[in-house]
């Protein structure tokens, strides 16, 4: 599906604003001689009673308690025919009093005991919570703990993946041929440091490939590890990532969904020729295929933005009538662009109830392929729709998403409905990945500083010839030879990238003997390259003179260069295996240069990239 269409909407930042608050989840105790109703339907701001008549009831904040259509209460004493003693949940707390029985309406159900099992009365005892948690990794708990002060009715589960984190990252991250991750970026928000440099980039031209549009690029590995990294999202707002995509009845309903609705062209509307609104028909796709229309909403939404389009309105003059409102099929193809490829595969004969010739059929049937690819089997949170780390049949494959930042902005919105409709302090179930081997702390979010490029693209001695010839390329390591009468010489360096700055040019006066000279090239965000120039001054054996001019020595520090020649080359090879084998002593400075994936540790697959790196297949930074 395109992902052009899919993700441009992940930059519209979702103001809600709701004026309900909505169902509560009934009590998971069986209450003797009760009856299920629900506020009816349009009432706002109902207050409820300590007696009939009596004081306006506040919760245990001291604010007022307000309800509104929709919410669900079970009647307990209807003796009185102006007032009813109800009982409701109420921002996680179990509440009994009384409202005016002209705003309530009883539920059309046989059964009138409250059979719910989905909710406790009470919230989870701190030392109950304390041994659920030790199934997570140690770094995850203090996030934890923090979120169940706030919210003692979440409960978290911990998924064990099987999955080592450098197994994850080495099959998430962007490579030649398999372009997972995308960054959008613009001319006002250039994102340099967060592109990827190993996929789609010429560092000779300090130029990128752009992926489906002019605007979307590889994502940089250290930020998709990032995303990767399921710490990133243990807070208030973005544990929502981690949320069940399930239809979850008592939790969901219209007025959360017309709030993901509000300011688009669905906000309580109906399409053309139904008498269904948007989110009614969102509620029934809900029901029909499981999944949350919290994220139905939210999807449809990011799909086609607040305005619609052609795959939304039925108005294309190629497949007039036809809708498609979550962009399923919508490749870039020979129909001329992708919206045209979704709407094609949505007027085809075929699975989901297609063809879509209504805006219902589109939205039911998108749903049940949502459910059915996607939730139902196993990749039922945010998370795993965009990293597949749960459906065994496909691991890394079969992933919706292509923004790497989709599923962080996406589960705002759904975050946003439960907390205008004052439900986070509800029961709720998040299904946290776990990983074997993760880094002790949580992954840091790459700065957003500038331009990576730190090559030179002119690399000049006044008067000589560098060999080997110089030429933007990997090599970094250049010699000449000079006569021994030649008692200076003057070196000049141009960068690539024009914000780059350069170290270690000028006149430098040279001792008989071998001349070290270090050039470093620091770019815009702050990473560097050493250069290093060998002039043998007469004869070489002479002694070796190491001229630092404020730029030298910083070549220890190169990822890859473990005999720190300022070169990555076959002997770092040599160096890093011994490394892995226990021959050397795996000392921090050996680490740092060894650890090229960043997984903490020297192992077989920073040969690999070093060998990779040394062909030209992937960049080192």
């Amino acid at each position: 599906m395109s992902l052009k269409k899919r993700i441009t909407a992940y930059l519209i930042i979702f103001f809600i604003s709701l004026a309900t608050v909505t169902a509560a989840v009934p009590s998971r105790t069986a209450l003797a001689l009760t009856i299920k109703a629900v506020i009816t339907e349009g009432t706002t701001y109902l207050r409820v009673r300590t007696s009939p008549g009596g004081d306006i009831m506040t919760d245990s904040s001291g604010n007022t308690i307000y309800l509104h259509g929709g919410h669900d209460v079970v009647i307990k004493d209807n003796s009185n025919s102006a007032w009813y003693k109800v009982k409701f949940k109420y921002n996680g707390e179990s509440l009994t009093g009384y409202v005016s029985s002209q705003y309530v309406t009883e539920k059309n159900d046989d059964d009138t005991t409250n059979t719910d099992v989905t909710v406790p009365d009470v919230p989870t005892s701190d030392a109950d919570f304390e041994s659920s948690i030790n199934a997570f990794p140690e770094s995850y708990r203090p996030y934890l703990r923090h979120l169940h002060e706030m919210y003692p009715y979440w409960q978290f589960k911990p998924i064990n993946t099987g999955i080592s984190w450098s197994t994850l990252v080495d099959n998430e991250i962007n490579k030649s041929g398999q372009v997972k991750s995308l960054i959008y970026c613009t001319s006002y928000a250039p994102h340099y440091n967060w592109r990827s440099t190993s996929v789609g980039y010429n560092y000779k031209t300090d130029s990128w490939s752009y992926y489906d549009g002019p605007y979307w690029f590889a994502a940089s590995d250290d930020l998709v590890k990032y995303y990767l990294d399921p710490r990133t999202y243990l807070y208030e707002d973005y544990i929502f990532v981690f949320e069940s995509l399930s239809y979850q009845p008592g939790m969901q309903n219209e007025s959360g969904v017309e709030a993901i609705l509000a300011g688009s062209f669905m906000s309580h509307a109906c399409p053309d020729g139904s008498p269904y609104t948007y989110a009614q028909i969102i509620l029934s796709a809900a029901e029909q295929s499981g999944v949350s229309p919290y994220h139905i909403a939210s999807r449809i939404r990011l799909e086609m933005g607040a305005e619609g389009g052609i795959c939304s309105f039925g108005n294309s003059s190629s497949y007039p009538g036809i809708y498609n409102f979550y962009n399923i099929g919508a490749f870039d193809s020979a129909e001329g662009s992708a919206a045209l490829g979704g709407l094609a595969w949505a007027a085809s004969e075929g699975s989901y109830g297609r063809p879509w010739n209504s805006a219902a059929k589109s939205i039911v049937g998108g749903a049940q392929f949502l459910g059915a690819s996607y939730i139902n089997v196993g990749q039922d949170t945010l998370y795993t729709q965009k990293f597949n780390v749960t459906n065994t049949g496909s691991l890394f494959w079969h992933q919706y998403m292509s923004a790497v930042q989709a599923p962080a902005v996406e589960c705002l919105t759904n975050y946003e409905a439960y907390r205008d409709n004052n439900l986070l302090g509800s029961t709720m179930v998040f299904k946290i990945p776990v990983y074997s081997d993760m880094p002790d702390q949580a992954v840091s979010k790459p700065s957003d500083s500038g331009n990576p490029n730190n090559w030179l693209e002119e690399l000049n001695v006044s008067g000589y010839s560098l060999t080997p010839s110089f030429a933007v390329n990997m090599t970094t390591k250049y010699s000449l030879i000079v006569p021994e009468s030649l008692e200076q010489i003057t070196v000049s360096a141009k960068p690539v990238n024009g914000n780059a700055s350069v170290k270690g040019t000028g006149t430098f006066a040279l001792k008989k003997g071998t001349n070290v000279i270090s050039i470093t090239v620091t770019a815009q965000s702050g990473s560097t390259r050493v250069y290093k120039l060998s002039v043998v001054r007469g004869n070489a054996g002479d002694g070796t003179n190491i001229i630092d001019d404020g730029g030298g020595s910083a070549a220890s520090g190169i990822k890859g260069d473990l005999n720190g020649d300022g070169n990555i080359s076959a002997v770092d090879i040599v160096k890093i295996q011994r490394l892995i084998v226990g021959l050397d002593t795996l000392t921090d400075d050996a680490l740092a240069r060894g650890d090229i994936n960043g997984d903490g540790k020297v192992s077989a697959i920073d040969v690999v990239k070093i060998q990779r790196h040394i062909v030209g297949l992937e960049l080192i930074q």
